[in-house]
């Protein structure tokens, strides 16, 4: 009888988590950013309201504040949606449950990714008329936002009006705190291999 040591993970589970680690650091990192970039738009407007701060160039280094936090959380839902996706692999990989899937990241993402198919104002973005039965344009704006219409006007607690940026920070750091007691746990079963093999040899006396 052979004394039952974890095994060691195979080579697909070693990718998926590295890429797991990859887009959870990513999503923190962005998150930092989009919360900086967030802040400094909030406080260009107000002053902008306020008249508070004026000069010649102003109105246009308001507009690229906004084009910069826009960009910046686009690309954090888009983090966040590849963290997701390379979690729900890992699960697999390793026979475990799968983390449930963030329906409101999901119709972020999708409705981010066909934005170029929306009916647009300045201001919003609406599905389009249905051509045809079950036309896939416009779905996730259609089914999953309110009067199937997406502010494209940044402001407030909510990222494109349906998701919780600390939220997914938060989801981030707690899957990289597992990956970081893994590690941790696969040291120590490599450190006892020795261990192992002598446990196994007295065993079989």
């Amino acid at each position: 009888m052979k004394a039952e040591f974890p095994k060691s993970p195979s080579e697909a589970e070693l990718a998926a988590k590295t890429m797991v680690q990859i887009w959870a650091e990513a999503v923190v990192r962005q998150a930092a950013v989009a919360r900086a970039n967030r802040k400094k738009d909030d406080a260009a407007f107000r002053n902008y309201e306020r008249g508070e701060t004026w000069s010649p160039d102003f109105e246009d280094e308001l507009g690229a504040t906004w084009r910069t936090r826009w960009a910046s959380e686009h690309i954090l839902v888009w983090s966040a949606h590849q963290l997701e996706r390379w979690a729900i692999r890992l699960a697999d990989l390793q026979g475990t449950e799968q983390p449930e899937e963030n329906k409101k990241l999901k119709a972020v993402r999708d409705a981010l990714e066909h934005l170029d198919e929306a009916d647009l104002t300045e201001t919003t973005a609406t599905a389009p008329t249905p051509q045809r039965k079950n036309d896939p344009k416009g779905r996730a704006l259609r089914n999953d936002f309110p009067n199937e219409s997406m502010s494209l006007g940044l402001g407030g607690r909510k990222l494109f009006d349906l998701l919780d940026p600390e939220e997914l920070d938060k989801t981030a750091l707690k899957i990289l705190r597992q990956i970081r007691k893994e590690v941790d746990l696969e040291r120590v079963r490599k450190e006892n291999a020795e261990v192992s093999a002598y446990v196994d040899m007295l065993m079989e006396r």
